[in-house]
């Protein structure tokens, strides 16, 4: 049975995200996501967390990556180009980190889906 507060607390994560998703080429930080949604960083981690199963922060780098995989799918452009489309000024972090959360290298996953 959902009490109020929970539906409220799920608006709270979904409106997080649509303004992550709204926001994924600009660099955010913690707290402005939190105060997008008018709760204090810890409350809104913590809150984040139990309904997603993740931080906000590593949340925020999965839709990164995964928006970086659409680029990767659907366009041309250069890792170097894509990278700060997604948020990243630096290419060598975006490449790291996307090959932490993907299991292979961008480059790795553009040659695997053509092949």
């Amino acid at each position: 049975i959902e009490t109020g507060n929970d539906i409220q607390q799920l608006d709270v994560v979904d409106l997080s995200i649509r303004f992550m998703q709204e926001k994924l080429a600009q660099r955010i930080k913690l707290g402005e996501i939190a105060s997008e949604v008018n709760l204090s960083v810890s409350y809104f981690s913590n809150l984040f967390l139990k309904k997603t199963g993740y931080s906000p922060l590593q949340y925020l780098n999965m839709l990164r990556i995964r928006k970086a995989c659409q680029y990767l799918d659907d366009t041309n452009m250069k890792i170097n180009q894509i990278a700060p489309l997604v948020g990243f000024d630096d290419n060598f972090y975006f490449s790291r980190l996307f090959t932490k959360i993907m299991g292979i290298s961008p480059s790795q996953y553009r040659s695997d889906k053509k092949g």
